[in-house]
């Protein structure tokens, strides 16, 4: 691994803080894994876990990789612009931010080559992939998945509609986008009492935080995550207060919006490794997946009351 490469230095408030805008930073490890936190992974250098471990990895600014244990993947490009990932094996999910269809993120599992085009959480497990919330497309064909749709080549290229049930690995996730969204309010306002501050190197970036011990993410302008929780500019004058959108907190599966629910979970903010993220499916639907030409690409699951599980 090699060591982070900083773009800017700033003493503030007693406190430095590094501005990094590579792909593949690692920001967070968990028991075993084949990295160490404020490293860089560099293009074809494959990032493992073991058991009981977790990894979180730095996409484009706003977006994270987190890995369950027993997982490995390796990036292929690491440009902000142009980032591309493999999974060989395991599970993980994506939180994404910024994404789109003219600069979308590269996903590959098994035979399924997917691009993220829109914000959302989508999971990841040996040739399954379901989008939980966001827009996928499948790069060989140009079909495009909306939430709740599960994409799988284990039994030949399928597509269903699922419905989603927590695990460890999305509760981690979750939680972790929690404390990032406090530290990011707590530094947006001690920001904002430097004087001469050059506010515009702290827009839409990755920035590190010691009493954090993560980098954390600063946008451009008042940003509101996958998952419910409120992120603070720079720029902005006013504070609003921290927390999630959402009624849940920290804790829970989804209601109808996508937004985290209360449902009385206990687990563990460690989370990680452990579970499976698993799925029941519903009956297929017909809509969700489109194509911009006729394909014979994703075809509905077979009839409901099957069980489709992600993850081991």
């Amino acid at each position: 691994m090699t060591s982070l490469i900083f773009v800017l230095m700033l003493q503030a408030a007693n406190t430095q803080f590094l501005v990094s805008t590579k792909a593949g930073l690692v920001n967070y490890v968990r028991g075993s894994a084949t990295v160490k936190p404020a490293t860089s992974v560099p293009p074809g250098t494959i990032v493992g876990t073991g058991p009981g471990g977790a990894v979180e990895l730095l996409l484009n600014p706003g977006s994270y990789l987190r890995m369950a244990e027993n997982t490995r993947v390796v990036f292929d490009k690491v440009e902000l612009y142009d980032i591309s990932v493999r999974i060989l094996e395991g599970s993980m999910v994506i939180e994404a931010n910024g994404f789109n269809k003219e600069l979308p993120l590269s996903v590959t599992t098994g035979n399924l080559k997917m691009e993220v085009i829109k914000d959302g959480i989508y999971l990841f497990a040996d040739g399954k992939i379901v989008v939980v919330d966001g827009r996928l497309r499948d790069a060989s064909n140009g079909l495009v998945y909306t939430k709740g749709y599960q994409i799988s080549d284990d039994q030949g290229y399928r597509a269903q509609k699922v419905k989603t049930f927590t695990t460890a690995l999305e509760l981690w996730s979750q939680q972790r986008d929690e404390a990032i969204s406090q530290a990011n309010l707590n530094v947006a306002k001690s920001l904002r009492e430097v004087p001469n501050l050059p506010i515009g190197s702290f827009l839409d970036v990755w920035l590190f935080y010691p009493s954090f011990g993560s980098f954390i993410y600063m946008p451009g302008a008042r940003y509101r995550s996958p998952y419910g929780y409120n992120y603070l500019s720079v720029a902005q004058g006013n504070y609003y207060g921290g927390g999630s959108l959402a009624s849940g907190g920290s804790g829970g599966g989804y209601s109808s919006g996508g937004r985290p629910a209360d449902t009385g979970s206990s687990s563990s903010s460690g989370g990680g490794g452990g579970s499976s993220v698993g799925f029941s499916s519903a009956a297929p639907a017909s809509t969700g997946a489109s194509a911009p030409a006729p394909s014979a690409g994703a075809q509905a699951g077979a009839g409901g009351g099957r069980t489709a599980t992600l993850g081991k």
